[in-house]
This record gives structure tokens, C-alpha cells and sequence, in this order.
């Protein structure tokens, strides 16, 4: 069954939990690495016994057993270069996965993750050759430092591993826990979390590779990271970059957090516009408080008719720093507070006599604009 793994603890969450019940960290999907067996006991076998020789015998046996003892130091030495060369050690597995890295191979640099062969690119795009395509992008000037315990929560032998590297124009210092897997050194989770925010709907890429409009925290490899918000016919475009940071949370995040953005080429015109047609709609009504409009009246009768009449539209534009809480997509009307409407109203008072009134009442614009497939859909409230 598949596991849901800890960022930052490790700790086995159920696969529909999204943020770990231990430390409250987002999670990534990914098998829990197996748990090393213990070593087989020896075979027994005969124990070596030394009779009394001939001292030639003796000179003899002496060459032979330095010799076996230079042939297996010598092997030695061929097992730790290939050893090393292979992977087989925590610090040797963070060099191998940072080189990967830096070649833009992100197949390579999965296969030095523990249980990397079971993520899936699809739900995190961002652990994939396309997002490593551009240079500017990877890690650079990689500096593996030290090992150390990395404590017994993971189930097998497990080592923290010091690194720097170089993203963007930023220095970045990242600890990897390498994790002993089926004999060999692999990394657990190394990765960043990337926390996209404020994209108010808009279309996001992230170093190419698209994310969609909803907020969403994703996995990617350690390196720099450039955003870009799709501009769309209410909001201009907005890019923000970032490079991985310590949280208290969460060990490594790169916050990509769009600004305040700009209303598009031509989006203030169309709002005006449209709330000038929907005041003019609501001064079409007879009615008395005309539904989703901002003008209205209480009249103490029955049979109410009334004509309405705009006499100074109001400046509407919108508050591209508001979030509706309905939706993250949608801003806030504001007005100049100038809008004025004329009415007349007949009406039956209480004590059945028809009678007439009329007067001036002022009213402000509440409502929102949000963008649309085909443009901007402004709704007054």
C-alpha cells in the first residue's frame, strides 16, 4: 500500500492525510524506504590451526599470507574506489544526486532517491527533465560537507549529509538525509517545497512547467525557481522568484508569492462599462428595491410603482489587493462615492389614498469583477 512520507519528520501519514499529524508539515507520496535486514549469521566452518614446521615451511607460509593480506588490501582498495564511485555512501549519493542535477537529468537524480521509482511526475511535474531544462535553473557550485547520525526514525541506518549550492545569485545551505535501501545509499525526499500563492487565478508556470490557477504547494529538485502568472483580461501579469529557505515548519520552502497585481490594458474601461449598464438596468425596474442593485427605497403603502432615474454615475474600478472570500479569482468593486439617482414613486398608503412622492437618494457600488473565459464578469451585490 502506498505511504504518504513527512518533509520534514519522516513519520508514516495515511495517503489521504495532506499535512503530517506529527509536525504539521505538508507531505509528499512516495513508498517508505524497506528497512535493512540484519546481517546473516556466519556459516560455521574449520578454525585455522598453525602445527610446528620446518622453518623454510614456516619463511613460506609467512610470504604467502603477506601475500593474500596485499592482494586483499589491494581488492579493498578497488571495492571502496567503486564503492564510491557507485553511490554506496551518504555523502558520495549527495554529490551523485547534485551532479545529476546540474546535468539537467532528472531520471538519474530519481534513481538516488529513496523509492523514486514510485514518484509520480504527473502529480509533481516539477521532479522532471522539462523543469531542469533551462541551466539558469539548476543548482551550481555544490558543496557536499559532512555526515552525521541522522537518528533511528527512519527505520535504517540514516546519515544527514551538510550541502551548499549556488541558485540564482543566492547561497544555499540544505541538509539531505541519506537512508541505507536494499544495500546501497539513497536520499530521502530531497527536495523543496514550493508554496504558490496569490496567482488570483491566473494560469502559473513554474520554470516552464505549468501548475494551473488553484494555490498549491508542490515538490521540486533544489535549485532557483521563477514564476509566472498569466496575465488574462482582468489582471496583468506577475512573476515572483525564489530559492529555498529554512522554515520552522517545514525544513526547506521557497515562498513564490505574487505582489499586488496591475488591472489589465483596457480592464478599468470595461468594468466602468459594465457597472453603467447594470445601474441602468436597475433604473429600468418599477419596483421599489430593485434586486442586486444599490439603491432602494421603503415605501409605508401597497401597490408601489416606482421610475428611477440616474442623475451621476459613479468612477467604479476595483481593489486588485481584495480576495472575496468565495473566491480567490474575484476583486472588489469601489467607487468614487458620486453616484446619485432621481425617484418618483406612487404608492397606496395604509389608509388607502393614493399618493405621489418623489426625491434624490445617493448610493455606493458593492460588488465584484472577476475574469472569465470570454472576458470580465462584473456583479453588483
Amino acid at each position: 500500500m502506498e505511504k504518504v512520507l513527512c518533509f520534514r519528520c519522516g513519520g508514516d501519514i495515511p495517503t489521504d492525510q495532506q499535512w503530517c499529524v506529527y509536525c504539521a508539515a505538508p507531505v509528499v507520496a512516495a513508498a517508505a524506504p524497506p528497512v535493512s535486514p540484519a546481517p546473516a549469521a556466519p556459516f560455521p566452518g574449520p578454525s585455522l590451526t598453525f602445527d610446528s614446521a620446518p622453518s623454510g615451511t614456516r619463511r613460506t607460509s609467512v610470504v604467502l599470507i603477506l601475500a593474500v593480506a596485499g592482494l586483499l588490501l589491494v581488492a579493498g582498495g578497488i571495492v571502496t574506489v567503486v564503492t564510491q564511485l557507485r553511490g554506496d555512501s551518504p555523502r558520495a549519493a549527495a554529490e551523485h544526486y547534485f551532479d545529476a542535477l546540474a546535468d539537467g537529468d532528472a531520471s538519474a537524480a530519481l534513481d538516488l532517491v529513496s523509492s523514486g521509482g514510485q514518484i509520480d511526475s504527473g502529480r509533481y511535474p516539477l521532479l522532471s527533465d522539462a523543469a531542469l531544462e533551462e541551466k539558469r535553473y539548476r543548482p551550481r557550485d555544490v558543496e557536499v560537507g559532512d555526515a552525521v547520525d541522522a537518528g533511528s526514525q527512519f527505520g535504517t541506518a540514516a546519515q544527514t549529509v551538510q550541502v551548499s549550492y549556488r541558485a540564482g545569485d543566492r547561497t544555499v545551505d540544505q541538509d539531505v538525509v541519506a537512508v541505507e535501501e536494499d544495500g546501497s545509499w539513497r536520499l530521502r525526499l530531497p527536495f523543496v517545497l514550493l508554496a504558490v500563492v496569490g496567482q488570483r487565478g491566473r494560469q502559473v508556470t513554474v520554470n516552464g512547467i505549468g501548475l494551473g490557477g488553484a494555490e498549491r504547494a508542490t515538490a521540486a529538485f533544489p535549485g532557483a525557481y521563477e514564476a509566472v502568472a498569466a496575465g488574462n483580461a482582468l489582471l496583468a501579469e506577475s512573476r515572483a522568484t525564489a530559492v529555498a529557505q529554512a522554515n520552522g515548519v517545514v525544513e526547506q520552502v521557497a515562498p513564490l508569492q505574487f505582489g499586488v497585481p496591475d488591472l489589465a490594458p483596457g480592464a478599468q474601461q470595461n468594468i466602468q462599462g459594465q457597472a453603467r449598464t447594470a445601474l441602468d438596468e436597475c433604473a429600468q425596474s418599477a419596483r421599489a428595491r430593485p434586486p442586486n442593485c444599490p439603491f432602494g427605497l421603503n415605501v409605508p403603502g401597497t401597490d408601489v410603482t416606482v421610475q428611477w432615474s440616474i442623475t451621476t454615475y459613479p468612477l467604479v474600478s476595483v481593489r486588485t489587493d481584495s480576495v472575496m472570500w468565495f473566491s480567490g479569482a474575484a476583486v472588489q468593486l469601489v467607487d468614487d462615492g458620486t453616484g446619485r439617482v432621481h425617484w418618483n414613486a406612487d404608492y397606496t398608503d395604509l389608509g388607502g389614498k393614493k399618493k405621489s412622492q418623489s426625491g434624490e437618494l445617493s448610493f455606493r457600488i458593492n460588488g465584484n469583477a472577476q475574469a472569465t473565459p470570454t472576458g470580465i464578469q462584473v456583479s453588483l451585490i
